[in-house]
């Protein structure tokens, strides 16, 4: 593979200078520089890395058939995400078990599944969102242990609220696993949150978007942040942003990244099976109708959203709209996920690292996409 007269995007900045990337057997083997950019030069940028999507074309990933793991994948490579993790909604152990077990043999045909996000069932009855409360569990039991243990190997993240009983020992038990904790879907304040970062817990689940903000407990009157504000004064924190304009305006996101910074933001598709497809309904998991309206994904009553239907690439066009520097979004779109999911073979185009890589123009809209040196798009 040979692509030429590109300019590298690398640690939010640009290269200064046009080069030629060339690469065998799907890495990257030399990067030649050629001179001065033209008119015709574009940026290159590792391929889009999604840690938190639950479908697209028309299928769930936790349907648990090789046609759903095609149909994800392919929305995703198509779209410039080359690596993602799948999400399952809030969902009793036991069931999850299963599926995973389901999951355990189906292969990668398109974008890299790279292992499994559970959005729960340890999430908050009052920040469920399009979650089903009757699978959400209030406390963390020693035996739930058992579960992670057994499948250390494919769950990467768990969200969780920070106010679930036990949570604590939740989160040592997930960092035990080699497993990721977020929060998210919570209704935590500062005290409880706190202590789950202290005991290893480092991500916020789609900021903003189910999580808790200001607020006090019952027969205390201090007034305690939430997960949101938490987000954004904790360095150790990152925080998933779903950048469709429709999750998050224009105006919330200029103010979480004037707080955190794109270093510390991943942009997330949270892309339902509606992504992709017409206008017309669909399902989140294997029972919740959602409806897409050709913007987003609602539930199907239309009380409140419950997904999105955007992948990461054009969210990465759409916070460069807002005036954020196209090396920057692209950041966060690729070198903030595998930052925090610890992927180190595919964050950057350089040399030995994989040929995943997407070509935008000035604007940061996508104009190819190749992955382990194949031209996709």
């Amino acid at each position: 593979m040979k692509i030429e007269n590109v300019i590298i995007l690398r640690d939010g900045k640009a290269g200064s200078v046009a080069v030629d990337v060339y690469a065998e057997n799907g890495v990257i083997t030399e990067i030649a520089e050629r001179g001065a950019p033209d008119g015709n030069t574009l940026y290159a940028t590792a391929g889009f890395v999604d840690e938190h999507t639950h479908g697209g074309y028309g299928m769930d990933y936790f349907a648990a058939t090789q046609e759903a793991a095609d149909a994800v994948g392919k929305f995703h490579l198509d779209n410039g995400t080359t690596s993602y993790v799948a999400t399952s909604v809030a969902t009793k152990l036991k069931d999850l078990d299963r599926q995973i077990a389901e999951i355990r043999n189906l292969k990668n045909r398109f974008s890299d599944m790279i292992g499994l996000h559970m959005e729960g069932p340890f999430i908050n009855v009052g920040k469920k969102g399009a979650q089903p409360e009757e699978n959400i569990k209030t406390v963390f039991e020693d035996e739930d242990a058992e579960f992670f243990i057994k499948n250390k190997d494919m769950i990467r993240i768990v969200t969780l609220c920070p106010h679930t009983a036990r949570s604590v020992q939740l989160v040592k038990c997930l960092k035990s696993c080699g497993i990721i904790a977020n929060a998210g879907h919570d209704g935590s304040i500062y005290p409880e949150i706190e202590a789950c970062v202290e005991a290893g817990l480092d991500a916020a689940t789609h900021v903003y978007c189910a999580s808790s903000g200001l607020g006090r407990r019952k027969g205390d009157l201090t007034k305690y942040i939430g997960l949101n504000e938490t987000a954004l004064l904790d360095a150790r924190i990152m925080t998933e942003v779903i950048a469709d304009d429709m999750h998050i305006s224009e105006p919330l996101f200029r103010f979480i990244y004037k707080n955190k910074g794109y270093r510390k933001i991943m942009l997330v598709s949270d892309s339902l099976s509606a992504a992709g497809m017409p206008v017309g309904t669909y399902k989140l998991g294997r029972d919740i109708d959602v409806y897409n309206n050709g913007k987003v994904a609602l539930l199907a009553d239309f009380s409140a959203l419950a997904g999105s239907i955007t992948p990461v690439s054009k969210m990465v066009e759409i916070v460069a709209s807002y005036g954020v520097p196209v090396a920057e979004a692209a950041y966060m779109g690729n070198q903030a996920p595998c930052a925090h999911l610890g992927l180190t073979d595919r964050d950057v185009v350089a040399v030995g690292k994989r040929a995943d890589i997407c070509l935008l123009d000035g604007a940061a809209r996508l104009q190819a996409v190749y992955q382990q040196g194949k031209r996709i798009v």
